[in-house]
């Protein structure tokens, strides 16, 4: 078939989206004693959509707040304090809940821009999966053979265990190795629950969710990136605070803890 055949013409404007991916985010529960019969369920408002689900459960319309989200989904757990689980709709044991979803992105109201060479001049704003924005004043920039070190470092200060970092970095290391430079951020709770609520029954006493952004950042515009330098070299443990964890409560086996971490690359 022919451009033409879909009623492009000469002169049409044509906007080309990349899809991108919320990767491997996994959730894992730690109560106190072993609790039977969790309703765990994620939704995501209409910028993403379900690609993987594990265990594999059906995926509905979502709605909070008689607002309308985008799809849903719900698994029932048994959870030990160990973390092992035991999903009741397949009957299997598990270690962590597991799903990815792709974005859906809209079309703009007007040609946009080309992507700017200077990242300084673009403004804020809240997540968007759709549209993720790294910004110098808000992310580190590391060359490649410092960024593993780091994202482990900044993991452990989140108070991530052994198992939970090592999968988070060797996930992601075939995507941070196609770059020599790479900027990165760890969102604020606040603004990833906006992209994917989560909600839990009984409600956890503590809930840490970690969801990395970081991109590839060409050498001859390394001089635009000098903020995001500077922040690599500040302790690590300033992430608590931006990702809004209480290492206190994180680390006490005495409360019902949930843990979720994930990420995206933004192309």
């Amino acid at each position: 078939m022919k451009l033409a055949d879909y009623g492009i013409r000469n002169g049409s404007t044509v906007h080309l989206f990349e899809e991108l991916l919320a990767g491997k985010p996994v959730i894992y529960l730690f109560p106190s004693i072993p609790m039977s019969s969790i309703q765990v369920q994620l939704s995501l408002t209409q910028s993403l959509s379900f690609s993987e689900i594990y265990p594999p459960t059906p995926v509905m319309a979502a709605v909070k707040n008689a607002n309308p989200l985008g799809e849903s989904i719900t698994w029932t757990i048994d959870a030990q304090p160990d973390g092992t689980l035991w999903d009741q709709a397949t009957e299997r044991e598990i270690s962590y809940l597991f799903w990815e979803a792709r974005t859906n992105p809209k079309l703009p109201a007007s040609p946009p821009a080309s992507r700017p060479g200077s990242p300084v001049g673009a403004s804020f704003s809240t997540f968007d999966p759709a549209n993720p924005i790294l910004l110098p004043s808000h992310s580190v920039l590391l060359p490649f053979d410092k960024v593993t070190g780091y994202i482990d470092d900044v993991l452990l200060a989140l108070g991530l265990h052994t198992e939970a970092r090592t999968s988070f970095i060797t996930y992601w290391l075939p995507d941070l190795s196609k770059h020599k430079f790479i900027a990165l951020k760890f969102l604020p709770q606040g603004e990833y629950e906006k992209a994917a609520p989560l909600d839990i029954i009984p409600a956890p006493d503590v809930t840490t969710r970690v969801f990395m952004l970081f991109m590839g950042v060409e050498e001859r515009q390394l001089g635009l990136w000098d903020e995001a330098v500077a922040m690599a070299n500040k302790d690590v443990a300033v992430w608590r605070d931006i990702v809004g964890v209480d290492i206190s409560k994180v680390h006490n086996k005495s409360l019902f803890r949930v843990l979720e971490w994930g990420g995206m690359e933004v192309k």
